[in-house]
């Protein structure tokens, strides 16, 4: 009880009132995007960073633990709510490691085709990510989780609109959290099924005038192996 207590105050913090969200949000469209969290931009790494460091530090490793490394792949379309309201198709692949039966850590390489009627380009890249499992039964488990890391499109991405004459950039940061659910299938392969929240920019490295961005939210699905 207290590690789920702990995940609780970390993630939320003591000023949930001070419910800023970036222009043209709702709380339903960026929902952990409110001041202090803020998962869409840097956050997304560095308080989850932060949560596996203390959750490391505070709790005792669980040397009962077996089957500590899973691979996976998973892909998902999510759907701009931002004009021009890009689509976005992703595949993931990665590795996860579990340092204690509810928290795990993980990185994978990302392959982004976002496509809209001013867009049309593919993105690659590497992030790394958090895990958490405030639910973890045995034959099914319940995930959050959140990364950020770094992408390169073929193309500028965002492209100016006709609404919107900023041109983004070949390189862009990538922030993702979400939730979802692991169902066990047999003892070494899971499917996956998450809902999770995708944003793209750069985080004004060329200035604000290059810096279109996009959010997006969609589903996802996939499956774990552990060897």
């Amino acid at each position: 009880m207290k590690k789920i207590l702990l995940f609780v105050i970390l993630f939320t913090g003591n000023q949930l009132y001070a419910q800023s969200f970036a222009y043209g949000d709702h709380w339903y469209d960026n929902p952990l995007g409110f001041k202090p969290i803020e998962l869409h931009t840097r956050n997304g790494f560095l308080i989850p960073a932060l949560a596996v460091g203390l959750c490391v530090w505070l709790t005792q490793k669980d040397t009962t633990l077996d089957r500590r490394i899973s691979f996976y792949n998973e892909t998902g379309w999510s759907h701009g709510y931002k004009y021009p309201h890009t689509n976005l198709i992703q595949n993931n692949s990665g590795i996860e490691i579990r340092l204690r039966k509810w928290m795990s850590i993980g990185i994978d390489l990302d392959a982004y085709f976002p496509y809209d009627d001013f867009n049309s380009t593919t993105g690659v890249g590497i992030r790394s990510f958090a895990r958490f499992y405030p639910v973890n039964q045995k034959q099914w488990r319940l995930f959050f989780d959140s990364g950020a890391g770094l992408m390169y499109f073929a193309d500028f991405f965002p492209k100016p609109t006709d609404r919107d004459a900023r041109l983004g950039t070949h390189w862009n940061g990538t922030t993702r959290y979400g939730i979802g659910s692991e169902i066990d299938f047999s003892q070494r392969i899971a499917i996956i099924i998450a809902i999770r929240h995708t944003h793209v920019s750069n985080g004004n490295s060329k200035g604000a005038e290059r810096n279109p961005s996009h959010d997006s939210n969609g589903f996802f699905v996939g499956m774990t192996y552990r060897p």
